[in-house]
C-alpha cells in the first residue's frame, strides 16, 4: 500500500479548513495540487472520502475514519523524528513557549522552575510577542510549541485550547478624566468613553469580547485609536485619546505615572489560556499544562 504523509496532511488540512483552497494557502499548495492529492488519498483506500455541500467539503463517514486514524499517524511520525533527534543530540527538543509579559510575569517564571524540576535535561526557550496574531503565528508556523494567551481567539480547529484562569478587566483612564476619581467603573460609565486597542486582523468575536461591543443595552462602543503593543495604548491613554481596557495582571506590570486604573466591576472576566496545535508531537505539553495549572491558579496577578 503506498500510502504517502502528504496525503494525510492534505485531507486533515481539508477537513480543518472546509474548503480546497483554504486547505491549499495552509499548505503553500494550489488549489489543483490538494485535489489531487485527495483523489489519489481516495485510490488508496478505496472509497470516497470527501463530498461537497453547499456550506463547504465534508468528510464521509469513511473520510472520518482516515482522518482520525491519519492524525494519529501523523502525529506518530512526528514524535518519531523528535525521538530520533534527541537519541543523536542527547537532549530534547526545546520546548518554546510564546508570551505577553505582562500576562504571564506573575507566574511563567515559577512554571519554568516547575519544568526543570521534573525534567532536568528539558530546555525551555521563551518567546516574547505582543498581539494575539503574533502568538498564533508562531504556534501556526511551528516556531513556538505552545503559547499563553487571552480569550478569545476565533474559531480554529486546529487549536487545542486549555483554559488556565481568570482575571477581572480594569480600566486605564488618564488623569484628570471626569471619571478618573471614582472607585470603580461599570460598563454604563464608559458608553462615551472611545476605547483604545488593536483591531486590524482580528476575529470579529475577538474585537466584540476586547471592546465590549455591543454593549448590555445595545449601544455601540466607541472605537478609539488603534494601537498594536500595551506600550501604545498605554501612551494613547495618558495622552487624552481614550481609555484601554487591559486583565488585571496588566495593571501590576505597568506602572505607569500618567494613567488611573479602576475595576470595571460587571465585565465578564478576561481568561487566559495555554494554546498548541492538536498535531504538535512535543511530548512535554502536557508536562508544561500541568505544571502551569498548579502554579498559574495559586498565583495572584494583583501581587
Amino acid at each position: 500500500m503506498d500510502l504517502s504523509l502528504r496525503l494525510l496532511q492534505a485531507l486533515v488540512a481539508v477537513a480543518q479548513e472546509g474548503s480546497m483552497t483554504r486547505a491549499g494557502t495552509r499548505l503553500n499548495l494550489t488549489q489543483q495540487a490538494v485535489s489531487s492529492q485527495i483523489r489519489q488519498l481516495e485510490r488508496v483506500v478505496g472509497t470516497a472520502l470527501v463530498e461537497r455541500q453547499s456550506s463547504g467539503i465534508e468528510l464521509t463517514p469513511a473520510g472520518q475514519v482516515v482522518l482520525k486514524q491519519g492524525e494519529a499517524l501523523l502525529s506518530a511520525a512526528e514524535a518519531m523524528v523528535a525521538e530520533a533527534r534527541q537519541v543523536s543530540t542527547g537532549r530534547p527538543e526545546p520546548l518554546r513557549i510564546a508570551f505577553k509579559a505582562q500576562s504571564t510575569a506573575h507566574f511563567m517564571p515559577a512554571v519554568e522552575a516547575a519544568l526543570c524540576r521534573q525534567a532536568p535535561d528539558l530546555r525551555v526557550e521563551p518567546i516574547a510577542v505582543h498581539t494575539l496574531p503574533d502568538e498564533l503565528a508562531a504556534v501556526v508556523e511551528h516556531r513556538a510549541d505552545a503559547a499563553f494567551l487571552w480569550l478569545p481567539i476565533g474559531d480554529d480547529p486546529r487549536f487545542a485550547i486549555h483554559p488556565l484562569l481568570k482575571e477581572e478587566r480594569w480600566v486605564a483612564l488618564p488623569p484628570g478624566h471626569p471619571l478618573s476619581s471614582r472607585w470603580s467603573l461599570t460598563i454604563a460609565d464608559l458608553a462615551d468613553v472611545p476605547v483604545i486597542g488593536p483591531r486590524d486582523n482580528m476575529p470579529d468575536a475577538v474585537v466584540s469580547f476586547w471592546f465590549i461591543d455591543p454593549r448590555p443595552d445595545g449601544r455601540r462602543a466607541i472605537f478609539g485609536p488603534q494601537a498594536r503593543t500595551p506600550e501604545e495604548c498605554l501612551h494613547l491613554v495618558a495622552a487624552g485619546h481614550g481609555c484601554w481596557i487591559a486583565p488585571a495582571s496588566t495593571v501590576t506590570y505597568f506602572a505607569h505615572p500618567r494613567l488611573v486604573w479602576l475595576p470595571l466591576v460587571d465585565a465578564l472576566p478576561n481568561e487566559l489560556a495555554i494554546v498548541w496545535l492538536r498535531d504538535n508531537p512535543n511530548p512535554y505539553l502536557n508536562l508544561l499544562l500541568q505544571e502551569t495549572r498548579k502554579v498559574a491558579v495559586a498565583a495572584d496577578p494583583r501581587g
